[in-house]
C-alpha cells in the first residue's frame, strides 16, 4: 500500500473517531440537562427560595401536568406558553434531586385522562369565542401523599406568577400543619357584640378577617396582651392604637423568635372615627384613637413613620365628594396605580389599582442585617402633609418632593427595642424581677409594614350590591387583595417570600414595532386625506344637485360628470399612495429580517471558521 494512502486512511479512521467521541458524549450528557441562562431577565432561573424549598423536600412529590396538545385547533401563543410552563416544570424536577417528578396528559374527550383532570376540577375551555374545537384543558395539579393543590386554568396573564403559583402548591402538599393566624387591633374588625356598642353594634365582620378565616385557624389576641402564643404563625395587627409596652415587647419578642408580622399603622384612621360610637361613653369605654405606630419598634430596625404627617401626591390624587355636587381633588387621598407598586415582587406585581385613603409614609435607613423591599411608595414628586391640611383640601405643595414609601417588607435579624429587658407594668418598679428575653433574632424574621389601616377596612376596599333583594358584596379595589397576598406570603413556606415576579418571556422586536408604527401614521394621514376629499366631493355633488331642475335628476350635469372624474382620479392616486406606503413597510421589515437572519446563520459561524483558522496558524507557527 502506497504511503499516500495510509495517510488518507489514518486521516479518515481520525474523523471515524472523532465522530464517535462525540456522539458518545452526546450520549453521556444528554440526560444532565446542561444549560446557561443567558437572557437578560434570567427567565429560565428559578429563585433562590425555590432552589432551597426543592433541596430541602423530605418526600415525594408529583406534578401532574394536563395539556389538550392534541387538539388541532391551538393557537401558536398557547403553544409556546405551554412550552415555557413545560420546560419551568422540568426545571423543578431537576432541581429536586429525584424528590419531585412530572408527569404530562393529554386530556382527549371520554379519555381516563379528561375523566381525571374532572376529578381535580380543572376547568375545560372553548379554544375559541364561537366555542369551536373541543375542550381545552391546560392545568396543574400537586400531588403528595393525602395531599392536593390544583391550578385549575393557567392563563397567559399569570406567566409573570407561574413560579409562586408552583412554588405554593409544592409548599402545601408537602406541609401537614395549618398556618395560624393572630389577629390584634383596637378596631371592630370581628363586628358581631350584640348590643355591646363598642364591639360595634352587631355591625358585619370586616372582609380581612373572614377570608383570612376561611384559609386558615385564626385566634384573636387583645391590644394589652404581654405574650403572643407560640403557635402563631404570622400576627396581623391592624390599627394598634393606644397600645401598651407589654404588648409591645411581646411583638418584639416575637418577631425575634423568628415570627412573621403584618401591621397596618394610621396616622388618621377614618375607620377608628367612624367606630366612635356616641354611646360608648356610657359604658365607660373610650373609643380608639384615630393615630397609631409601632415606632417604638420600629425604630430600633430603622425605620419610622412620622406622627401626624401624611403622604400626599398629585399624580395620585382621589377626586372627593365635596357636598352640594361639587368634587374636589385630594392629594393625600391616594389611588395607586402601576406606578406606584412594586412590579418585581411576586405579591405586587399583579396588582394595579390600590386606594389609600390619609396614609402615613416610613422613613429612615434599615439595620445591618434586614432587608428592605418597597412594596408602595408614590411618585417622585411625593411629600408629607399635615393631617389638618389633608381634612380640609387645602395642601400645599413644597418646593422639595421625593418618593414617600407607603408599605415595606423587612426580613433577616432584627435588634430588640427593649435592651433593657421587659418594661415594667403599671405600679411595678424596675427592681421587679423580669424574665429574660431574646435581644437579637434567634432566627430571621418577616415584618411587612403598611402605613394606612383604612385600606383593609370594608368602607374603602368593598362596596354593597344589591342582587334579588340580597345584599352582597364585592370588591370596590384591590385592597383586600394586597392583604390576603401579604397574609398568604408570610404563611406559606420561607421560599414564598421576597419571590420575584417573572418578566414576560415574549421579547418583542423593537425595530419592528418602531417601522410598523412609521407606517402606521403615514397609513392614517394617507386615510384621512381621502376621507376628506371624499366629503367634500360629496358636498360640491349636492350642491349641484340642488341646483339643478326637477327634469335633471336622471342624468348627470357636466359639471358634475367632471367632479367625478376628478374625485377617481385622486382616489385612484392615493390608492395608490397608500400600496406604496405598505410597500415600503414590508420592504423595510424583510430587510431587517435578511439582516438578522445573515448574522444568525453566517456571521456567527464566520466568527468561529475564522477564529478556528487564525488558532490553527498560530499553533502552526509555534511549532
Amino acid at each position: 500500500m502506497k504511503k499516500m494512502d495510509i495517510k488518507k486512511l489514518g486521516g479518515l479512521a481520525g474523523v471515524l473517531l472523532l465522530l464517535g467521541i462525540l456522539i458518545a458524549f452526546n450520549a453521556v450528557i444528554r440526560p444532565m440537562r446542561l444549560r446557561a441562562d443567558v437572557t437578560q431577565d434570567k427567565l429560565y432561573t428559578l429563585s433562590s427560595g425555590t432552589k432551597q424549598l426543592l433541596g430541602d423536600l423530605d418526600r415525594d412529590v408529583t406534578l401532574k401536568f394536563y395539556f389538550s396538545k392534541s387538539n388541532d385547533r391551538l393557537p401558536i401563543p398557547l403553544k409556546n406558553f405551554a412550552g415555557r410552563v413545560r420546560d419551568l416544570l422540568k426545571e423543578y424536577e431537576s432541581r429536586s434531586g429525584g424528590r419531585l417528578v412530572v408527569e404530562e396528559f393529554d386530556p382527549k374527550p371520554d379519555s381516563d385522562e379528561e375523566e381525571w383532570a374532572q376529578r381535580y376540577g380543572l376547568q375545560s375551555q372553548s379554544v375559541d369565542m364561537f366555542g369551536a374545537g373541543g375542550g381545552l384543558y391546560f392545568g396543574i395539579v400537586a400531588v403528595s401523599g393525602n395531599h392536593e393543590a390544583v391550578i385549575p386554568l393557567l392563563a397567559e396573564s399569570a406567566e409573570p406568577r407561574l413560579e409562586y403559583l408552583l412554588t405554593r402548591m409544592i409548599s402545601e402538599v408537602t406541609t401537614d400543619k395549618k398556618a395560624k393566624v393572630g389577629l390584634m387591633s383596637a378596631l371592630p374588625v370581628n363586628g358581631g357584640g350584640g348590643g355591646n356598642p363598642y364591639m360595634g353594634g352587631g355591625s358585619r365582620k370586616w372582609a380581612i378577617v373572614s377570608e383570612i378565616e376561611k384559609q386558615y385557624e385564626v385566634e384573636n389576641i387583645e391590644v394589652e396582651a404581654d405574650r403572643i402564643p407560640d403557635d402563631i404563625d404570622t400576627l396581623v395587627v391592624i390599627h394598634p392604637a393606644d397600645i401598651s409596652d407589654k404588648a409591645l415587647y411581646a411583638i418584639d419578642q416575637f418577631v425575634l423568635r423568628g415570627g412573621h408580622l403584618l401591621a397596618f399603622t394610621d396616622p388618621m384612621s377614618l375607620a377608628a372615627q367612624e367606630s366612635a360610637n356616641p354611646q360608648m361613653r356610657q359604658y365607660g369605654m373610650q373609643p380608639p384613637k384615630m393615630a397609631s405606630d409601632l415606632n417604638k419598634l420600629t425604630k430600633a430596625w430603622g425605620l419610622e413613620m412620622p406622627s401626624g404627617k401624611l403622604a400626599a401626591d398629585e399624580a395620585a390624587a382621589s377626586l372627593l365628594q365635596a357636598g352640594q355636587g361639587r368634587a374636589v381633588r385630594n392629594a393625600a387621598w391616594l389611588s395607586l396605580q402601576d406606578k406606584n407598586i412594586n412590579r418585581e415582587d411576586v405579591a405586587t406585581g399583579s396588582l394595579s389599582d390600590l386606594m389609600l385613603p390619609f396614609a402615613g409614609a416610613f422613613s429612615g435607613s434599615v439595620s445591618n442585617g434586614i432587608e428592605r423591599t418597597d412594596l408602595l411608595f408614590t411618585d417622585s414628586d411625593g411629600f408629607l402633609t399635615t393631617t389638618m391640611a389633608a381634612r380640609s383640601g387645602k395642601i400645599d405643595i413644597p418646593a422639595t418632593r421625593q418618593r414617600e414609601v407607603l408599605a415595606v417588607r423587612l426580613t433577616g435579624s432584627f435588634p430588640t427595642a427593649f435592651p433593657d429587658g421587659e418594661p415594667a407594668a403599671e405600679g411595678e418598679t424596675n427592681a421587679v424581677a423580669k424574665a429574660e428575653g431574646l435581644t437579637e433574632s434567634a432566627k430571621p424574621g418577616v415584618v411587612i409594614l403598611v402605613a394606612d389601616a383604612d385600606m383593609v377596612a370594608d368602607r374603602f376596599c368593598m362596596q354593597n350590591i344589591n342582587l334579588f333583594g340580597q345584599t352582597l358584596q364585592q370588591p370596590r379595589n384591590e385592597n383586600l387583595s394586597f392583604a390576603l397576598n401579604m397574609v398568604e406570603q408570610l404563611c406559606g413556606s420561607e421560599a414564598l417570600i421576597g419571590l420575584r415576579s417573572r418578566n414576560s418571556f415574549d421579547r418583542p422586536f423593537d425595530r419592528v414595532q418602531t417601522l410598523e408604527k412609521e407606517a402606521a401614521i403615514k397609513w392614517q394621514a394617507e386615510e384621512k386625506r381621502l376621507n376628506d376629499k371624499l366629503k367634500a366631493t360629496q358636498q360640491r355633488l349636492a350642491q349641484l344637485q340642488q341646483a339643478r331642475g326637477d327634469s335633471q335628476q336622471l342624468t348627470l350635469s357636466p359639471e358634475q360628470q367632471a367632479e367625478v372624474k376628478k374625485f377617481r382620479e385622486e382616489t385612484f392616486q392615493t390608492q395608490q399612495a397608500l400600496k406604496e406606503v405598505r410597500k415600503n413597510l414590508r420592504r423595510d421589515i424583510e430587510s431587517l429580517g435578511v439582516r438578522l437572519k445573515l448574522i444568525n446563520i453566517a456571521l456567527i459561524p464566520l466568527l468561529v471558521a475564522l477564529f478556528g483558522i487564525a488558532r490553527g496558524l498560530w499553533i502552526r507557527k509555534n511549532r
